[in-house]
């Protein structure tokens, strides 16, 4: 999430001191979805069919973590657009790796029932440091210090909440099922033959556009079109934390006695509540609600929709199947960052338009959300009910 947060309000920043032309700027941006198409499914695959001394996922977060590290640590240091660019191909490149060996973990070492608890665990840690991100880094110390700071703290914490925190993974090792030589068409049909697992391919799309055309474009909103100071953006953005901070743990728990597809539908239902508030948004207080509404749209989707899904993936092709999984998910951001930029380009860098955007597939993606139906939590309240 540090990284996240840096990728989404410093590095563009840092790449409008080189161009302020949007569509350039969203198609650097998209540089890490765009690595996902290859990266992150290859990386599911091999780590569903690899056991090394640091394991299966263990082995890409102990090994890629400090090259990304590296390449953040340079980038301040960084005095060209192309010197810029290699640097963001690399740490992205790398990032990608650490997030296709990642996700699968909870799948790998949880039984359902935890999951949503232990997303909810990440979750707010992982808001706690965007809260402090925004609210002290953006709202103060990037007045002070500039943006360089950043990218140091990134990368150390790279090396210390990362790569370090891995080697004491306690990975077990799967026995694969017998299945069919894998080929292109039997990754597809792997994919695509459970209706439900479609839907959830194309929630990833839908969702990753709703969500990245505002993470990606909305510091430059709030400074471009709003007219909004980096700081006050930083310290108002920062609200969409609290929300995390103190709702996650209680909805991991309450997770799981409601249908997960209300708590989707619902968390939509109020990043499209966001986006409504955004169209019209010309000061700093508007900001304040749209953060809040957007950190409760966004932590009830989180906590729900990863373990939600994971209910439905095989036991011995949870890096294969989550990997699919990321590659919608990197779709639906390249479409949201590349296309973003060049219609924002196109209207005159009028970065309001990524509201409209938003909320189109906001719409479609509660939709989507409705059509998945729990299976657990219905086989649980039937198994309740008086025979």
């Amino acid at each position: 999430m540090l990284t996240e947060q840096l990728s989404n309000n410093i590095l563009p920043l840092t790449l409008r001191r080189f161009t302020e032309n949007a569509g350039i700027i969203g198609l650097i941006l998209a540089i890490n979805p765009a690595f996902g198409f290859i990266v992150q499914p290859v990386v599911g695959i091999l780590s569903d069919r690899i056991w090394t001394p640091l394991g299966r996922r263990r082995f890409f977060l102990v090994v890629c973590a400090p090259i990304v590290a590296g390449a953040l640590w340079l980038m301040p240091h960084a005095d060209s657009f192309w010197q810029v660019v290699v640097l963001v191909v690399v740490f992205q490149l790398f990032q990608d790796v650490l997030w296709g060996s990642e996700h699968p973990l909870m799948a790998d070492m949880l039984p359902p029932e935890k999951r949503p608890l232990a997303k909810a665990f990440t979750t707010s840690s992982g808001q706690l440091v965007t809260f402090l991100f925004l609210q002290v880094g953006m709202g103060f110390a990037l007045v002070r210090h500039g943006e360089g700071i950043f990218y140091v703290v990134a990368a150390a914490g790279h090396l210390g909440l990362v790569a370090l925190p891995a080697m004491f993974l306690k990975e077990k090792p799967v026995i694969p099922l017998e299945r069919p030589r894998l080929t292109l068409r039997r990754y597809v049909t792997d994919i695509t033959q459970e209706p439900i697992l479609r839907r959830f391919m194309l929630l990833a799309f839908t969702q990753a556009i709703c969500f990245s055309v505002i993470t990606g474009f909305v510091v430059l909103f709030a400074v471009q079109t709003a007219g909004i100071g980096r700081d006050e953006f930083g310290r108002a953005w920062s609200l969409q934390a609290v929300p995390v901070l103190f709702a996650a743990i209680p909805l991991g728990m309450l997770i799981e006695r409601v249908p997960k597809s209300w708590a989707l539908a619902a968390g939509y239902a109020t990043m499209l509540a966001a986006c409504l508030v955004g169209i019209s948004a010309h000061s700093v207080d508007a900001f304040y609600v749209i953060a809040l509404l957007f950190g409760i749209g966004w932590v009830l989707v989180e906590v729900t929709q990863k373990p939600f899904f994971s209910e439905y993936l095989p036991r011995d092709l949870v890096g294969q199947i989550s990997g699919a999984y990321n590659v919608c998910f990197a779709l639906g951001r390249t479409v949201a960052l590349a296309g973003g930029g060049l219609l924002i380009a196109a209207l005159g860098n009028n970065y309001r338009v990524i509201w409209v955007v938003a909320f189109v597939f906001g719409v479609v993606s509660a939709w989507l959300s409705t059509r998945i139906p729990d299976v657990r939590y219905l086989k649980q309240r039937n198994e309740r009910l008086p025979t």
